[in-house]
């Protein structure tokens, strides 16, 4: 009997992760977006945004 462990599916997981991780954190950054006042801000999180949403393209790592 075969007893040992199959790791091929642990690498898919921990991109599946980032790539929640990245989407989640994009999300949040751009709901952040109208609470702010001042344009420097609203600017930064539009840059936070949008390089999350890079990195969850990337397979997670930007």
């Amino acid at each position: 009997m075969h007893s040992a462990m199959d790791a091929s599916n642990t690498a898919p997981l921990a991109v599946s992760h980032q790539k929640a991780y990245h989407q989640s954190a994009a999300l949040h950054a751009a709901r952040m977006i109208r609470f702010q006042y001042a344009a420097t801000s609203k600017a930064a999180l539009r840059r936070e945004c949008v390089e999350h949403l890079r990195a969850s393209l990337c397979g997670g790592g930007a």
